[in-house]
C-alpha cells in the first residue's frame, strides 16, 4: 500500500510520542510513549497506553484501558517509591532520583509479536514478551511470557488453550503472512486456514 501515512488516524487527545509504522490508528486518549514502536495497522483503543521499551508488531489490537509495559516496583529494597528508578517524578528536586546507583529497571524491554489481541482493562507488566498470533482475554494481567497463539486470562494470567495444534501454528508462523502486502493478504479465504497456508506458499 503507498502513502500509508495518509490512512493512519491520530484521534484527539490521542499522543504519540513513540515510532510508528504507518498505518496504525490511536483512539482519543490512546498513549504511545518514547522509545516504544507499534508496527503497520496496529489498533490501540481509548485509553490504552504504551509505555517505553515496548516493540509491537504489525496487525495489534488492544481493547479499551489496555496498559503494556507497566513498570516493575522493587519489593526487596527500603522503598518502591518512584525515586528507586529515577527522578522524572520531582525533576527540579536536586538529588531526587538514587536510580542509577541501585541498577532498578522501572521499564524492562516488552515485546508483543504480530496479530497480537489484547483485551480491555488488561495489564502487561514491563518485560515480558507475547508471541505472535496470542490473545489475551479482557481483565487479564499477564506477567510472564505468552507463547505465540496461545489464549491467556486471568490474574495473573494463564494459558487456557491454544487456537490451532501445534503443526499449524508452525506452519503459521513459517510464512510470516503479516510481511505480505495487505492487497495480497486481504484476498485471502481467512475462515479456512490450510488454504490460506497454501496460498501464502504458492506466492511465496
Amino acid at each position: 500500500m503507498q502513502n500509508c501515512k495518509e490512512y493512519s488516524t491520530f484521534s484527539a487527545e490521542s499522543i504519540c510520542a513513540g515510532e510508528v509504522e504507518h498505518p496504525v490508528h490511536l483512539r482519543p486518549r490512546a498513549e504511545l510513549h518514547r522509545n516504544a514502536f507499534l508496527g503497520a495497522f496496529g489498533f490501540l483503543n481509548v485509553g490504552t497506553v504504551v509505555y517505553g521499551n515496548t516493540r509491537i508488531g504489525r496487525f495489534f489490537c488492544a481493547g479499551r484501558n489496555v496498559e503494556i509495559g507497566v513498570a516493575s516496583h522493587p519489593t526487596h529494597l527500603l522503598s518502591t517509591h518512584g525515586f528507586i528508578s529515577s527522578s522524572a517524578w520531582f525533576p527540579r528536586l536536586p538529588g531526587y532520583g538514587v536510580g542509577s546507583k541501585l541498577g532498578h529497571i522501572a521499564h524492562g524491554a516488552t515485546s508483543i509479536g504480530h496479530d497480537v489481541w489484547i483485551g480491555a482493562q488488561s495489564v502487561v507488566r514491563a518485560g515480558v514478551n507475547i508471541g505472535t498470533g496470542a490473545v489475551v482475554a479482557a481483565n487479564s494481567v499477564v506477567v510472564k511470557d505468552v507463547p505465540p497463539y496461545a489464549i491467556v486470562a486471568g490474574s495473573p494470567s494463564k494459558i487456557i488453550r491454544f487456537r490451532f495444534d501445534d503443526d499449524l501454528i508452525a506452519e503459521l508462523l513459517e510464512t510470516e503472512w503479516w510481511e505480505r502486502d495487505f492487497e495480497f493478504i486481504r484476498t485471502l479465504p481467512f475462515q479456512d486456514i490450510r488454504a490460506c497456508i497454501e496460498l501464502l506458499r504458492v506466492r511465496g
